[in-house]
């Protein structure tokens, strides 16, 4: 989501799926514009899978093997080559609260020309 990180308010598609988040984590990754690393997609619900980027060529293997596209076996052989990885100490998922996001809209100062 680059328009966060620029200080731009998310696209409409965008403020879909952060809404749905869990917590008050959309709602504070939209305000501040938090980028996410791997980890953090998987915890909150953003991503499936992830692999780390040694494993993508034994799985783009396994995958071009296969002679099915039922969406059971190809998600099947991704789980295969996935990991759960640790968040970080400082994730960003640690900061979903709702007290630390209303006091960053408190401290919003009006916009005046």
């Amino acid at each position: 989501m680059p328009e966060t990180a620029l200080g731009l308010f998310p696209d409409v598609g965008t403020s879909y799926y952060l809404s749905r988040l869990p917590g008050f984590f959309g709602e504070y990754v939209g305000l501040a514009g938090a980028r996410l690393d791997g980890a953090e997609m998987l915890a909150c619900g953003l991503a499936t899978h992830f692999l780390p980027a040694e494993r993508l060529s034994m799985l783009e293997e396994a995958l071009n093997k296969v002679d099915s596209s039922d969406p059971r076996v190809i998600s099947g052989i991704i789980s295969e080559f996935s990991q759960y990885p640790n968040l970080k100490e400082k994730s960003a998922y640690y900061r979903k609260s709702r007290p630390k996001t209303a006091r960053m809209i408190g401290s919003l100062q009006p916009y005046n020309h």
